[in-house]
């Protein structure tokens, strides 16, 4: 997974399924992977997509 930008941004986290989606460890803390669109990851260019994985706020991966 690419997180950022930075080169060391970068890596490959082992999840645990919840009821909620997936968490997992990186270096930024503990976060929750889970199901959403476009509008749900907070970033303007997405808000069209429908079938999204949402990190948090400014971080979700869509496929087009």
């Amino acid at each position: 997974m690419q997180y950022g930008l930075d080169a060391d941004q970068i890596g490959t986290f082992e999840g645990q399924a919840t009821a909620e989606g997936i968490r997992f460890n990186r270096e930024d803390g503990q976060h929750l992977l889970r199901a959403g669109d476009g509008e749900a990851t907070g970033m303007k260019w997405l808000l069209e997509k429908e079938d999204c994985l949402v990190v948090k706020t400014g971080e979700g991966y869509c496929r087009d």
